[in-house]
């Protein structure tokens, strides 16, 4: 139930789609132009579905086609009205009624209903995938009418309004899927290359390995000033991030939002501006205490001691990256444990004498923008100092999985960059820090902290606070995760693109829908 569980499902069902459309061709146009924008992806999303969808490469493209109840206010952790006009919560907190916009339409142009959003929420259920987790604690919904949703938990969930605001949380999928196109499989195949939400944008085209194109929803429902501005978004599935750069800077693409090498940042062209935001993403160690040398804590402890967080934040991110406080992004906890990290050679230098094994492999993730391969070569340089003989080895993300399942085989130690689900303690913590968390690649477990954040679902916020509090401040003392950097989403944009939005919670993804060229 916990976190990105079900990831590699999503990947290979997706693979079982090789090319397809939704009745559109390509388009001969290029960047500079007043109606098209073009944004380039490193690799193809799983799927548009949003029920099955749970990695990050694809946000912007399900954000612009569907809605949930909620979301963030850009560049914010508030949450605030999406669908839901207005919403209240009993006092038992377990009973949540939406008030839906009214007037709002399908792209098949079927009108927004209670039933309708009901439906979405029963197939989110049926279809049990990943994101299905986050309706989980659902006891019953109804429609008192036609614009009023009420859904009852089993229990207080406190992160359950974060889960509705979330990226991966519920969206609202409209009849066209539901009904019209179910099949026997609650239309699932349908919506591998089509779509029915109520955004700014309708998925027109799903050419994988190609491009997709989105096409501006002129009945979008929202005030003028949240109507697209551009009429049409294609999306180029460009493998290489060296390819990407040099179409940016000859005036092919608008933008880069993900991996654009930090340390060229300083010598684009004129016709180049960088933006960074703020972004719960983080850079994660990973170690794996199943094995030798570090079943040992003292050898563990003596790991915490070769870390310098302050020069991998320096030499690895030029700027596009921060110092972690504790062991949560800042901004979903407040009063945090702080971390203990400080490089001691003579402490790190026993840790190397007291190993079992001196050869160990340090791992990480593919990263076009070179970070992770930074910092580990960094943290190899302190490794050696203390004696241990270290072996730098990029992995692939969806292997990264797999590695709970053989923990004798896995690396030794794991850099990774990831994201809580939402701008929630619990959304962090639960796939991180939990046993059977999704991104709990090691599996680390410690039966305190489990209890500490099944305790905080339902308990009162201030309760719920110092339990969030002591689950990190056991992860840190276990030193079996390290948390080295908050990482910013950094994009790079032609200087005529204006309108640039974007959430902390949601990474590396613009809003495309306020994106609009200078003058235009």
């Amino acid at each position: 139930m916990n976190g990105r569980t079900r990831w590699m499902t999503a990947v290979l069902l997706a693979a079982a789609v090789t090319v397809a459309g939704c009745g559109s061709t390509e388009k001969q146009t290029t960047a500079g132009s007043s109606d098209v924008l073009r944004i380039p992806y490193l690799a193809d999303m799983s799927v548009p579905d949003p029920d099955v969808f749970y990695d990050i490469e694809g946000n912007s493209v399900i954000l612009s086609q569907y809605e949930g109840l909620l979301k963030y206010a850009p560049a914010s952790t508030k949450i605030v009205g999406s669908l839901a006009k207005s919403w209240t919560v009993s006092p038992d907190r377990r009973t949540y009624t939406f008030k839906l916009q009214p007037n709002v339409t399908f792209h098949s142009g079927a009108p927004l209903t209670s039933q309708a959003v009901k439906d979405a929420f029963a197939r989110r259920l049926d279809v049990g995938q990943a994101p299905s987790y986050m309706l989980a604690g659902v006891k019953s919904m109804s429609t008192p009418d036609e614009l009023t949703f009420v859904v009852r938990l089993k229990r207080p969930v406190n992160p359950f309004e974060a889960y509705m605001a979330s990226s991966w949380g519920p969206k609202v999928i409209g009849p066209a899927a539901l009904k019209t196109n179910a099949g026997k499989d609650f239309g699932q195949t349908w919506l591998r290359t089509h779509g029915d939400g109520t955004g700014p944008y309708k998925l027109t085209e799903f050419a994988r390995g190609r491009q997709y194109t989105l096409t501006r929803n002129e009945d979008y429902w929202g005030p003028p000033a949240t109507k697209a501005n551009f009429k049409t978004v294609l999306i180029k599935i460009t493998p290489d991030i060296g390819t990407q750069r040099l179409e940016l800077q000859n005036g092919g693409l608008d933008a880069i939002v993900k991996s654009f090498p930090a340390s060229e940042l300083a010598s684009l062209p004129d016709s180049l501006e960088v933006q960074q935001k703020d972004s719960n993403l983080r850079l994660l160690l990973y170690v794996n205490t199943h094995k030798a040398p570090f079943q040992d804590p003292a050898v563990r402890a003596g790991l915490r001691s070769t870390i310098d967080v302050g020069q991998l934040v320096d030499q690895a991110y030029a700027g596009t990256a921060t110092k972690p406080v504790g062991a949560y992004p800042e901004a979903l906890l407040a009063d945090q444990p702080e971390l203990p990290y400080g490089v001691d050679a003579a402490k790190a230098r026993a840790a190397g004498d007291r190993a079992r094994t001196k050869k160990i492999t340090l791992a990480y993730t593919a990263d076009e923008s070179g970070v992770q391969r930074r910092v580990g070569e960094l943290m190899q340089g302190k490794l050696k100092e203390a004696g241990f003989d270290v072996t730098l080895r990029e992995v692939q993300l969806p292997d990264t999985y797999g590695y709970v399942k053989r923990l004798e085989q896995a690396p030794d130690l794991l850099l990774q960059t990831n994201t809580p689900d939402a701008a929630h303690p619990d959304t962090w913590a639960r796939i991180v820090f939990y046993s059977t968390g999704g991104l709990n690649f090691f599996g680390f477990s410690d039966k305190g902290v489990d209890k500490a954040l099944d305790d905080a679902l339902d308990a009162p916020e201030a309760e719920a606070t110092k339990l969030y509090q002591q689950a990190g401040q056991d992860v840190i003392d276990s030193d079996s995760i390290f948390f080295l950097s908050n990482v910013k989403d950094v994009f790079v944009l032609q200087k005529d693109l204006e309108g640039v939005e974007s959430v902390p919670a949601y990474p590396w993804t613009v809003s495309y829908a306020p994106l609009k060229r200078a003058g235009s």
